[in-house]
């Protein structure tokens, strides 16, 4: 059966591809990724207590690539990689903690834009927030979350549900007649923490991150049928894939991004072509790599694009498929987070060799889950296969960054031959030194403890037990006081707490560890001005802007701090941090205030009107908002901001107050005299204006 299989994938693509009309009409693109999915927990893909029917019906359909494997298991390079055709090292989007995209890096949806197609996206994860260099080339960039949730999760958590998502995505699609569109929907339910809703919390109880794989699969089918039934589905060309995978204690990992193991790294692949492209559906068992996804979509769209210099992969479907060319992996998560050494791997058909300080080989056929390390055995294939990993790790866009790393230049060589490219960025790699790098970093395998107990109290502060979390930190304090993300971490946990002085003492901890940290200084700007030492803030969140011009949280963090004292400079910092990021409501709302106490009213309603929108839901809010709309004289549009007051507080009497007043105005008097009336009952220094009614 393999023998048929490995055929299949060699001859399937080519004779398909030989059939291809040279001329049709440009197909609607439509790519779609789900976090965290394992390939081997989809009915397509063999799982049998998983309920998939839409991604099960859409492999009928199309193509499924039974061995893609994931560049790098962390969302955001993933998707950098995916969306660029680009190695994350060569892009740059190694890890979370680095600069944006760079603007030399085109994106798919750029191409699309450039050759008349709509586009757009729905992303549901802070993590794909436009700041970080994904938006470029979408007309729409949906990546607005509940101002709520920003109040109440840290950054990372930020999310929304698979069925807000495809309800803006069709939506999205409603709104956009005119033909042909490139659409992104990004669904990230599947990722911790595992929480799906009823039923699947009821129905996968025990196996939770499976309940949140079936949900997301079911939302997915309103997009599906949607589609099917405005005629899009059959002439459309939809690719879905996920941008890692998941452990699930596997290698005694919990989630994903620390070792590159096919838990993490084996992902489910599909393509569905546009009926009449010439190809039918089939599986291929080779492995092949997510960098080959835009080269597919530009492809099989018909367009010719300047992106296609930047691709490292002829595409998915390419018509010449009689060499095997192995699958890279990568992760610098342990690297840059926690000073350990980064991981790469090759896959091939048969084996999968991680280059680590203890090297290691895996016959993925005889051995799936990986289990039996061979490298001492088979030295002959590690060493073939880490040549070849060499090889691939040339960077052929390297010479086009800044080299100016502050380091010393043994130091950048070392990094370079780990693979490193974005080591200008502010992370914890610019404390390394040659002699640091030369005398070898710790395998990661060695310091599994360490981090799993780094994710535990996360997990914790994640659930407001800080006490057990700042327990769990102690420990790994004490056995790597080195750690710097230990002090963040503790330093984030007291900002939530509003403990300003311990905050600030572990966020210059912290800096102390990594001084170039630059999410780091903008809370601690954060801290500082709590605690009055306004000069101390202003210093550190202009040092933050200074290494990330597009820290939209830094730009805001400005803009509170010059409120009092400079307000011009606090409106140019809110209007950066807005045209970074518009959908970050508490900029919107203090934007909105500030200009109100200004006496700007027309500007004070629209800021403060894209704050409610976004989902602040105060009744002052609501109230300041009624007051804006009544001074530029929109009395229908103030009666109705005083009334959504009122509906979520209804004792307040100041609401009651100025509702009465523009009934008033609008010669509603019997309506005015009761909201009086009311506000008199509520605060007695507002009688004197119910007495004269």
């Amino acid at each position: 059966m393999l023998q048929v299989l490995t055929c299949l994938a060699f001859l399937l693509p080519h004779a398909l591809a030989a059939t291809l009309p040279a001329r049709k009409p440009a197909p609607n693109v439509i790519l779609i990724t789900i976090d965290t999915v394992r390939a081997d927990h989809l009915g397509c893909y063999g799982a049998e207590n998983v309920q998939t029917p839409t991604l099960d019906a859409l492999a009928r359909d199309g193509i499924v690539f039974e061995r893609a494997i994931s560049q790098v298991p962390l969302t955001w390079p993933s998707h950098a990689a995916i969306l660029t055709g680009t190695y994350p090292f060569q892009n740059g989007v190694q890890d979370f903690t680095g600069p944006p995209l760079a603007p030399q890096f085109r994106s798919v949806a750029q191409a699309f834009k450039q050759h008349g197609y709509v586009t757009g996206a729905v992303v549901s994860a802070f993590v794909l927030d436009r700041s970080f260099g994904l938006a470029r080339g979408f007309d729409s960039y949906d990546d607005a979350f509940s101002a709520e949730i920003f109040q109440k999760k840290d950054l990372g958590l930020v999310d929304r549900k698979a069925a807000d998502s495809v309800t803006h995505a069709i939506e999205w699609l409603k709104k956009t007649p005119r033909r042909p569109f490139f659409f992104w929907l990004h669904l990230y339910d599947p990722h911790s923490p595992y929480d799906p809703p009823e039923p699947y919390g009821t129905q996968y109880a025990g196996r939770l991150y499976d309940g949140e794989i079936a949900y997301a699969d079911h939302e997915l089918g309103r997009l599906i049928t949607w589609l099917k039934r405005n005629q899009l589905y059959d002439l459309s060309l939809i690719v879905f894939l996920s941008d890692h995978g998941e452990s699930l204690g596997d290698h005694g990992e919990k989630e994903h991004g620390f070792f590159i193991y096919n838990s993490t790294v084996h992902i489910p692949l599909i393509v569905k072509p546009p009926v009449g492209s010439g190809f039918r559906p089939g599986r291929v068992p080779g492995p092949v790599e997510t960098i080959a996804v835009a080269p597919t979509l530009v492809r099989l769209s018909g367009i010719k694009d300047v992106v296609e210099k930047q691709f490292q992969s002829p595409g998915l479907l390419r018509g010449d498929a009689s060499e095997e060319v192995p699958a890279y992996s990568e992760t610098f998560y342990p690297f840059s987070f926690f000073g350990w050494s980064p991981l790469h791997s090759l896959e091939t058909m048969r084996y999968h060799y991680i280059n680590a300080p203890q090297p290691e080989l895996y016959d993925v056929v005889a051995d799936p889950e990986e289990k039996n390390n061979l490298a001492t055995q088979q030295a002959a294939t590690v060493s073939v296969l880490k040549d070849k990993l060499q090889e691939r790790l040339k960077n052929p866009f390297a010479g086009s960054q800044g080299t100016d790393t502050g380091l010393d230049p043994d130091a950048v060589q070392k990094l370079r031959a780990l693979g490193y490219f974005a080591y200008r960025s502010a992370m914890y790699r610019s404390t390394f030194t040659s002699t640091a790098l030369a005398s070898g970093l710790p395998d990661p395998k060695e310091r599994l403890w360490e981090f799993n107990a780094t994710l535990e109290a996360s997990d914790a502060f994640g659930a407001n037990d800080f006490q057990k979390g700042e327990a769990i930190l102690g420990q790994v304090r004490e056995k790597d006081p080195q750690q710097y993300i230990v002090p963040f971490m503790l330093g984030e946990a007291a900002l939530r707490q509003k403990l300003w002085d311990r905050a600030a003492s572990d966020l210059q901890e912290c800096l102390r560890l990594n001084p170039q940290f630059d999410q780091a200084m903008t809370s601690l700007a954060r801290a500082l001005y709590q605690k009055g030492e306004v000069t101390g803030a202003k210093s550190w969140v202009g040092k933050a802007i200074q290494l990330n011009p597009e820290n939209y949280r830094a730009w805001y963090e400005l803009a509170l701090i010059n409120s009092a004292t400079d307000k011009s400079a606090a409106i140019t910092a809110f209007e950066k941090s807005i045209s970074i990021q518009p959908n970050f409501a508490m900029s919107r709302r203090d934007f909105g205030m500030l200009q109100f106490h200004q006496q700007n009213y027309s500007e004070a309603a629209a800021q403060l009107a894209k704050a409610i929108q976004l989902g602040l839901k105060a009744p002052t809010l609501h109230n300041f908002l009624g007051i804006a709309y009544s001074r530029t004289n929109r009395l229908q549009r103030a009666v109705a901001s005083y009334q959504e007051a009122l509906k979520l507080d209804p004792k307040l009497a100041e609401a009651h107050l100025n509702l009465a007043y523009a009934y008033q105005r609008l010669n509603r008097i019997p309506a005015a005299k009761a909201e009086y009336k009311k506000a008199c009952s509520l605060e007695e220094k507002y009688c004197k204006f119910a007495s004269g009614q």
